[in-house]
């Protein structure tokens, strides 16, 4: 008698390799890769960026000062405040104006470049002197809009003030509107007259060609200046007719001129 063990007769189990699935998935990962690669370099790249556009190449701090004319460099790179500020947010046009109101300044022009580093010019253009005011305390003109400071040695203007008593004009200040209006008018009126002599108390005057003292005060009204030389050539034509020498015309007020012998 023999023994025969029986057959498993169970069907045998295969598993069948998927190999489009397996590079489909690979390929997958391979592209989740160069993803995260490409977004970490752009994030690093713009992290770079950004600290390079906001560094030192692109603050303004080269400033170059033209034409200044005893104006202070550092007062006009002061009052420009463009010192820092970066090159593409700096308000030229604010910076330029804020140098116009500079003492001694009529108008600046400001330029900026960049070219690797940001450079900025600014041209100035001086205001031109109007009167030269001399006092024991020193000398300081105004220009023509009656902006005052201290003067230079031997520049020129169109007027020259001696001031009698009182102090001088204030550094940083501007003409009294009635004083300025008066020099203005002077200027105007008699071009040829450049000397002129200011009292606190009897404001503007100056010598005639007889040397007569002429006092005028200022202009309250505009034409007030001629108003007063034409009543003081005409006041002195009536003295002279009567063979009268008087030391001062007064014509501060024109409704009431008068004259001391």
């Amino acid at each position: 008698m023999s023994y025969r063990p029986q057959r498993d007769r169970r069907s045998a189990s295969w598993t069948r390799f998927d190999v489009a699935l397996a590079q489909r998935a690979e390929q997958r990962a391979q592209r989740r890769s160069a993803r995260a690669f490409a977004a970490a370099v752009c994030i690093a790249g713009a992290v770079l960026g950004a600290q390079w556009y906001g560094g030192e190449s692109w603050r303004i701090g080269d400033i170059e000062v033209q034409n200044n004319d005893g104006v202070p460099v550092e007062a006009i790179i002061g009052a420009s405040g463009l010192q820092g500020e970066h090159f593409h947010f700096a308000d030229l046009d604010a910076a330029a104006k804020a140098v116009d109101e500079l003492p001694g300044v009529e108008a600046a022009l400001v330029t900026c470049r960049w070219e690797w580093r940001v450079r900025c010019v600014i041209t100035v253009q001086p205001a031109r002197p109007m009167a030269l005011w001399q006092g024991q305390g020193g000398n300081v003109w105004n220009d023509f809009e009656g902006r005052v400071q201290v003067a230079r040695e031997n520049m020129p203007a169109r007027l020259f003030i001696r001031v009698e008593d009182g102090a001088l004009p204030p550094l940083g200040s501007r003409l009294d509107p009635r004083l300025l209006r008066a020099l203005n008018e002077l200027i105007a009126a008699q071009p040829d007259v450049t000397r002129y002599s200011y009292s606190s108390q009897f404001g503007l005057m100056w010598v005639n060609e007889r040397k007569w003292r002429v006092r005028l005060g200022d202009a309250p009204y505009d034409g007030a200046m001629s108003d007063k030389l034409r009543l003081a050539r005409a006041l002195q034509k009536q003295l002279v007719d009567k063979g009268v020498e008087a030391r001062v015309l007064d014509v501060r007020f024109v409704e009431a001129p008068y004259y001391i012998r």
